[in-house]
């Protein structure tokens, strides 16, 4: 029976302040919402989080919000919600991938932060100048490891390489810009 409660007396529960509103509406939409966060998070306990803190971000937001569709509205706050979740997952991630990433290059780049005598401007023309040089293959897997920042694993199958020949190609390039730095007088 609570099942049929309409969107609009719902609203009028969290209008009022009535803190059966928030379990109300968890019997109504409950499960709805939280397969929706899963298929965005992957996770039962994360989903079960997010549409926890949807339930209580629509608590702080009606009033002033009056939505007309109650549902339309918790699901965007989830989705906004998974969303945050994944950038905090995807953050340290990226953190541990950053710094993995400055130690193989700190083998052939300079530290320009640290080195007055050359611009970051003129580093990153010799770089450019450099990647002209690459075969196709060599220069797109360099590039998504070091611009884009990707997985050896996700390179290796974006390319249908094994990940040994994407590791040997990245030493090697890294070899050669090297050499090809110090040809133009860049020392590390």
């Amino acid at each position: 029976m609570e099942h049929d409660i309409s969107d609009s007396e719902l609203i009028r529960l969290y209008l009022a302040r009535d803190n059966t509103a928030v379990e109300l509406t968890m019997k109504k939409y409950g499960s709805r919402l939280l397969h929706f966060a899963l298929g965005f998070l992957g996770d039962e306990r994360d989903a079960e989080e997010c549409v926890n803190d949807a339930y209580l971000k629509a608590w702080d937001s009606i009033p002033p919000h009056e939505p007309a569709d109650l549902y339309a509205y918790l699901a965007r706050i989830c989705r906004f919600t998974a969303y945050d979740m994944i950038e905090k997952r995807n953050t340290v991630k990226r953190g541990a991938m950053v710094v993995e990433l400055t130690h193989e290059m700190e083998e052939c780049i300079p530290d320009t932060s640290s080195n007055t005598d050359l611009p970051s401007a003129e580093l990153t023309s010799l770089l450019n100048d450099y990647l002209g040089t690459l075969k196709r293959d060599d220069r797109s897997v360099f590039i998504r490891r070091y611009w884009f920042g990707e997985s050896v694993s996700d390179i290796a199958g974006r390319f249908g390489f094994s990940e040994s020949k994407v590791k040997t190609s990245l030493h090697r390039t890294r070899k050669k810009l090297k050499k090809y730095l110090i040809k133009r007088g860049v020392y590390l």
